[in-house]
């Protein structure tokens, strides 16, 4: 058995745990500098991406401004980015041409809003990323135990 295949131990058969260093106000900074450019590249509609970037903005405002982002800033992340994942599991994923008419200017995709499954995978892979940088967001803890509470 290789040394790999399982968590080290101690003597007394405890098990080591990994010490996790907390993300700092910069790393979380630059997660949402890169999240705003991999928006922006993704084949979301514009406004969806316009909203989603705008909220990335006012996170990192917060975060320069509190060290933490509010409740109100973190609910209205959370649900742009699940509204966007359900407008990309709406869409018709083709395997074949991408018509020459897709346009993702219009807002809210409609029935011509056609993904290749490469892009699907690509936006998904954005926004879950977005939302690992929320949670890592201070002051998002509040927020989410807000929303267990509603529900």
């Amino acid at each position: 058995m290789c040394s790999n295949d399982s968590p080290s131990q101690k003597r007394d058969g405890a098990t080591e745990r990994s010490v996790q260093t907390p993300i700092t106000t910069e790393q979380l900074q630059s997660d949402y500098g890169a999240t705003i450019g991999a928006l922006r590249n993704t084949t979301l509609p514009d406004a969806r991406v316009e909203a989603l970037v705008e909220l990335c903005v006012d996170a990192q405002q917060a975060l320069d401004n509190h060290d933490a982002v509010d409740t109100e800033t973190a609910l209205e992340l959370i649900t742009a980015v699940a509204e966007a994942m359900e407008d990309v599991r709406d869409a018709t994923v083709t395997t074949g041409e991408v018509p020459d008419d897709r346009t993702l200017d219009t807002g809210v995709p409609t029935e011509e809003y056609i993904l290749t499954p490469s892009e699907r995978d690509e936006t998904l892979g954005v926004l879950s990323s977005l939302l690992f940088t929320l949670v890592e967001t201070p002051g998002v803890s509040d927020a989410t135990a807000a929303t267990e509470i509603v529900q």
